[in-house]
């Protein structure tokens, strides 16, 4: 077990109304255990997560939070999704110790980026923007300009090599038609490019991938010989379990190839809103979602 460490998250004092008599109350302090929400992890297995980290950072607390989150986690990579200021993500970082981590440089908002433990992962192959901007129209109509599929290749130091590649889907309502053209794009890259390899497709799919009458992601269900949701149990089970709960639904998805289905041995949210009462208002709206990898 790694040792957790707690966050203070101090509160403006109220102001108190009325007459002299009455006392001046404390400031609220919240520290925040996250023993009962956190994953036990360990220098054998690979423990990669994705996580839309809501507009980072959408508080002045978030930038502390989300530090003593990640240290308190301890996974190895985390494929993070909606980072508007490089700046701070890049001072998150630094202040990590033993961490790394890569934001895309385009113009706009909600980039994704990723961040990595150096101690036990190694990066094999430097950010690449599969389907940069501008270069063919139907990369245009499937991503949106900050938001183009983010690839990094690894390797863990119980010598599993994975390749990631960290997407945000277009949103909402009437974007169907961009999310399936999306998933075919994704599948036929990693049809082409990777037929052979692990390969880790992750991140805010902005989709529910069960009970649909028209699934935008069905292409990788159907080929089930070669795809695994490793999220769709989590999907099929009960919403309290789910990644998004203000909504709810279950849109963050890990999608892996058939070369890591006896490697992949958990899937789950991180449930910390239940351990910090200011997690959705001062952290994120998404809770993270953690895949466990050993290599034997």
């Amino acid at each position: 077990m790694k040792l957790w460490r707690s966050v203070v998250v101090i509160c403006f004092l109220a102001t108190a109304c009325g007459g002299g008599d009455i006392p001046t109350p404390d400031p609220v302090v919240e520290t925040p255990n996250y023993d009962a929400c956190l994953p036990e992890v360990g220098e054998s297995t690979l423990e990669v997560v994705t996580w839309n980290i809501e507009n980072f950072p959408v508080h002045t607390n978030t930038a502390v939070a989300v530090k003593t989150i990640i240290e308190d986690t301890d996974v190895d990579v985390i494929a993070l999704q909606e980072i508007t200021s490089k700046s701070e993500f890049n001072a998150l970082v630094d202040a990590l110790d033993g961490w790394s981590g890569h934001v895309e440089d385009y113009a706009g908002s909600q980039w994704v980026g990723y961040m990595y433990k150096t101690s036990e992962v190694t990066v094999l192959t430097q950010p690449e923007n599969l389907f940069p901007e501008s270069s063919n129209d139907d990369y245009n109509f499937a991503f949106t300009s900050v938001r183009r599929p983010l690839y990094m290749k690894f390797q863990h130091i119980n010598g599993l090599t994975v390749n990631i590649i960290n997407v945000h889907m277009k949103c909402c309502n009437g974007s169907e038609d961009r999310r399936r053209s999306g998933a075919v794009l994704l599948k036929d890259y990693i049809d082409t490019n990777l037929p052979n390899e692990n390969v880790i497709l992750l991140g805010d799919f902005n989709d529910e991938i069960v009970d649909q009458a028209d699934n935008v992601y069905q292409n990788f269900i159907d080929d089930n010989a070669n795809y695994k949701f490793a999220t769709m149990p989590i999907a099929q089970g009960p919403s309290s379990e789910w990644s998004y709960p203000s909504w709810p639904s279950q849109i963050d998805q890990i999608l892996i190839t058939n070369e890591l289905f006896t490697k992949a041995t958990e899937t789950l949210v991180l449930k910390l809103d239940n351990c910090q009462t200011t997690f959705e208002s001062q952290v994120s709206d998404h809770r993270p979602v953690m895949i466990r990898l050993n290599n034997n």
